[in-house]
């Protein structure tokens, strides 16, 4: 008998949450008199995240010129939505918490994802930055609440996946009648996400190619087009990569994004260096 998702999502709730502090922080970025000050106060009772905050801040990748010595001055300097990005990405990385070779692809892939859709973003102008970070960041959760289940034997399909190239989504469909992306909206829905990174992540296997543009279907394909690239372009997630970048002009997500031909300059090189500046900071700890 198959497992349903509901059941596959509850028996994961122990092992797989959301910390109650990065919810109360992602609901203060609603309020429209939210001050540096205040945002600096509710993250602080959360040391590590507070910590995390900080060196982010004084990491490559933002480059400030000085060293930034408060929580409020981080906030101040790198602005609220970036902030929203890092409280996402500590809490993610909580949740993937790495322990086997394959955690660790996971992890490193949707990290990579979640910059590419802001690089991609920041091209093609879909959403918000960070919705598209947050997107693809979290557009794989759905494989972590499998590989954490007891009730499923999940290790084949991704070593399948990772080592053969063959399509994860398939190998879950045959399996269990539903995949990743579908559990993802679940347990997205279950932490009380926006709806538009619900709807990105569980539909960012969709077919676009037969689907009507719209806003939603928008920032799943952004989602879509940048999973391509990390998985194929740059080899983060997958064991073998493609050199020929303008493959990705004939998929049907960038025709949904507009991406062209000139968008293209400079992308991948981008993503990567910002990728390996977080990912590296991130393995250093607090």
């Amino acid at each position: 008998m198959k497992v349903s998702i509901k059941d596959l999502v509850d028996s994961v709730k122990d092992k797989l949450t959301f910390p109650k502090v990065a919810m109360r922080i992602l609901r203060l970025f609603e309020e429209d008199d939210l001050s540096a000050y205040h945002l600096a106060k509710i993250v602080s009772l959360d040391p590590i995240l507070a910590a995390y905050i900080l060196k982010v801040s004084n990491s490559a990748f933002y480059n400030f010129p000085g060293k930034v010595k408060t929580l409020s001055d981080a906030i101040t300097l790198i602005g609220f939505e970036e902030v929203k990005k890092i409280v996402i990405m500590i809490s993610a990385k909580n949740a993937f918490k790495v322990s086997d070779e394959f955690d660790k692809i996971l992890w490193e892939h949707s990290l990579a994802v979640a910059v590419g859709s802001s690089v991609v973003n920041e091209r093609v102008k879909i959403t918000e930055d960070g919705v598209a970070y947050i997107s693809g960041l979290l557009h794989d959760i759905g494989k972590i609440v499998f590989k954490k289940s007891e009730l499923t034997d999940y290790m084949e399909i991704l070593k399948k996946s990772y080592e053969d190239g063959e399509d994860i989504r398939l190998l879950e469909e045959e399996k269990y009648g539903y995949n990743h992306a579908d559990v993802g909206g679940y347990i997205l829905q279950e932490w009380n996400f926006d709806q538009e990174i619900i709807d990105a992540v569980s539909f960012h296997h969709l077919n676009f190619s037969l689907k009507k543009t719209s806003d939603f279907l928008k920032k799943a394909a952004l989602v879509n087009f940048s999973d391509f690239i990390v998985n194929n372009l740059l080899g983060i997630g997958k064991k073998y990569k493609i050199d020929d970048e303008s493959i990705v002009l004939g998929l049907s997500s960038a025709k949904v994004i507009g991406f062209e031909e000139e968008h293209l300059s400079g992308l991948t090189d981008e993503i990567e260096r910002k990728f390996e500046i977080l990912a590296s900071t991130m393995e250093e700890g607090v």
